[in-house]
């Protein structure tokens, strides 16, 4: 409804209802890494905590520690990779890589594994636009 006595150069406020179709979204641009952010995390993660659990112990519970850790880590990141595209393959594969390092009874943070999980899942480059 037009308002006839609406000064035509004054700017009138829109309202967006419902969804935006896909069609106007502007894509995301994400870049495709070999482990998603969110796996890096997990890795890294599990590690520095499974780590901080040995340690007081005297590493007496590592071989118990060691494989919960691998076993909960492959677990999780194979259902990240697989939630966010990879193949049933490569993401048991890459399951089995990040459960490998953060199953070491030695902490990777810090160590060139853990600087190529960071690089591998894309994670330092995530926080740029910040």
């Amino acid at each position: 409804m037009d308002d006839p006595n609406r000064d035509p150069d004054e700017p009138v406020e829109a309202e967006i209802v419902g969804r935006i179709p896909e069609s106007a979204r502007e894509p995301e641009r994400r870049l495709k890494t070999f482990f998603h952010p969110y796996s890096g995390f997990v890795i890294l993660g599990a590690d520095w905590l499974a780590f901080g659990i040995e340690l007081p112990t005297g590493m007496v519970l590592a071989p118990v520690v060691s494989l919960f850790t691998f076993a909960a880590v492959f677990w999780i990141v194979s259902r990240i990779q697989l939630y966010y595209g990879d193949q049933r393959r490569a993401a048991y594969f890459k399951a089995f890589l990040g459960a490998l390092a953060a199953g070491v009874p030695y902490p990777v943070a810090g160590t060139a594994v853990g600087t190529a999980i960071l690089l591998l899942s894309g994670l330092p480059t995530r926080f740029k636009k910040l």
